[in-house]
């Protein structure tokens, strides 16, 4: 029966990965002779976070009601017990990761150091998920990912009394691994042959291309036998990437099977992220380069999307020409790797965003990874992108600056090599979000900062913790220049902002 692996269903949110769940679950149940500390790895797009996603489901005592857990393996079922500490990575600095696992378990460190020891203090043993290593840090550019695993998944697992499934690029998994006593971690690959499922790309495919599970209705989606032959030709070609079969599905759709169903020709089907990128532009007829300078804002852009208003400025300015005809007539070509989030948050396909804050973001992170590998200098791309961001800013009045160019044009100005230029303006340091702005800062070489950038270093500590409000920060700034001898921008904060600040005590 079509779904169906070994007599069991598979589990309903992954589709397959039998081999994986029963590795996760033998871990949960502490299955003698299993690892304590398990690591999830593999290529961009592999599914390591939708992986940890759906063993999760099997994890929480509420969820796991709703799912059919008699009809699946019962070997990839972990046992009933409390829900793991989940301290998700994506967007978090390495000490917010642990002072949410010290909230977790109601710890009352002071340090960072102190939670490791607490932790091991406690008198049962506990288990912790950290997801989305690689997405971790307010900014990309300041390489918050190695940080976490250095300053916090290492310390974590050598922790005796703690059990931790974790999962990053291979290239951060095979530090992880080094120094610790055989058996203390094990490391799952999802591309290599034991831990891969083709049979699980097939059945994904298949779902996405079914009317009945929401593909539009075509002759290759109505007909089970064609859409069957097409899935398969499709998981052949992606080899074990869930996301080059995703990419596929999506173009073939967005494109109503123009080529690969007509010719039947697998060659027209992707075996890689670039492969999905590259075949769906010459599939419309459009020039593959066009395709990624569209893209390419949103490989380079930070948080959690692009405001729509900002993409074609931004795509002009690293294409050298006026790109707002493409994006407004060329909504198939990159439909398939793009999508919106509304004001509320809600996803959406990046034509149906409309009024408000609606942001425009890239489908998976990979296909980020994968434009900015293909840029000639994401250096200068990022030069680019800065002054564009610069000239976005009415009057260079950061109080009228579009939010994403307030708070994250650190992040950009970081890669390209000129932050320090930019952190001598006092309204910068009084209205962008001092979270990313601070992470951007720190990582810039102590000895490149002036003088106000030190100051600003030196008091963001305080407008972290307390996400202080924009006259709280510019109070707090005043003084901190005040006591580090910089009266001008004290002054500046004071009078040239417009703004009757409370003096305040740091």
């Amino acid at each position: 029966m079509a779904g169906i692996t070994g007599g069991y269903a598979p589990h309903p949110y992954i589709g397959g990965r039998t081999a994986v769940l029963r590795a996760l679950a033998a871990w949960r149940m502490e299955w003698p002779g299993t690892p304590r500390v398990l690591v999830l790895t593999g290529a961009p797009g592999s599914g390591r976070s939708h992986l940890i996603t759906g063993f999760l489901m099997l994890c929480d005592p509420e969820y796991r009601n709703r799912l059919p857990l008699a009809d699946l393996d019962p070997s990839t079922v972990p046992p009933d017990l409390p829900a793991p500490a989940v301290p998700g990575a994506a967007g978090l600095s390495a000490a917010q990761v642990v002072w949410l696992l010290a909230g977790h378990f109601g710890l009352a460190a002071d340090e960072v150091s102190d939670v490791f020891s607490e932790l091991a203090a406690l008198p049962s043993p506990v288990t912790v998920v950290v997801p989305d290593v690689d997405r971790a840090g307010p900014v990309r550019p300041a390489g918050e990912p190695d940080r976490l695993l250095r300053e916090v998944l290492k310390p974590l697992a050598a922790v005796e009394t703690v059990r931790l499934l974790t999962e990053m690029p291979r290239r951060l998994a095979d530090e992880f691994a080094a120094g610790f006593p055989a058996g203390t971690v094990q490391v799952i690959d999802l591309d290599a042959p034991q831990w891969a499922d083709p049979e699980g790309l097939v059945r994904q495919a298949e779902a996405l291309l079914d009317p009945r599970l929401g593909a539009p209705e075509l002759p290759f989606t109505t007909d089970a036998a064609t859409r069957r032959t097409l899935a398969e030709a499709m998981g052949r070609r992606a080899g074990t990437n869930p996301l080059t079969v995703e990419l596929a599905v999506r173009s073939v759709l967005t494109g109503g099977g123009i080529g690969v169903v007509a010719t039947h020709d697998e060659a027209d089907l992707p075996s890689s992220v670039g492969q999905a990128l590259d075949l769906h532009a010459r599939r419309l007829g459009a020039d593959p380069q066009t395709l990624r300078h569209l893209l390419a804002p949103l490989a380079l852009a930070e948080g959690d999307g692009l405001p729509v208003g900002l993409w074609a400025r931004l795509a002009g300015a690293l294409a050298g020409k006026d790109m707002r005809e493409v994006i407004e007539s060329g909504g198939a070509l990159s439909e398939p790797f793009v999508e919106s989030l509304h004001p509320d948050g809600d996803a959406a396909n990046h034509d149906g965003a409309v009024g408000g804050r609606a942001r425009v973001r890239l489908l998976h992170p990979a296909i980020g990874s994968e434009i900015r590998a293909g840029l000639p200098n994401v250096r200068a791309a990022q030069t680019q992108i800065a002054m564009a961001l610069l000239e976005a800013v009415p009057e260079q009045d950061w109080s009228k600056a579009d939010p994403y160019v307030r708070d994250y044009i650190a992040g950009h100005t970081l890669e390209a090599g000129l932050l320090p230029q930019l952190l001598t303006d006092p309204g910068l340091f009084v209205h962008a979000d001092p979270v990313p702005l601070r992470a951007a800062v720190e990582a810039v070489p102590i000895e490149e900062l002036g003088a106000p950038a030190r100051t600003y270093l030196r008091t963001a500590p305080l407008l972290t913790r307390v996400q202080a409000p924009v006259i709280r920060r510019a109070a707090l700034l005043e003084t901190a220049f005040v006591e580090d001898g910089l009266p001008e921008y004290a002054e500046a904060i004071r009078h040239r902002l417009g703004l009757d600040l409370p003096r305040q005590t740091l």
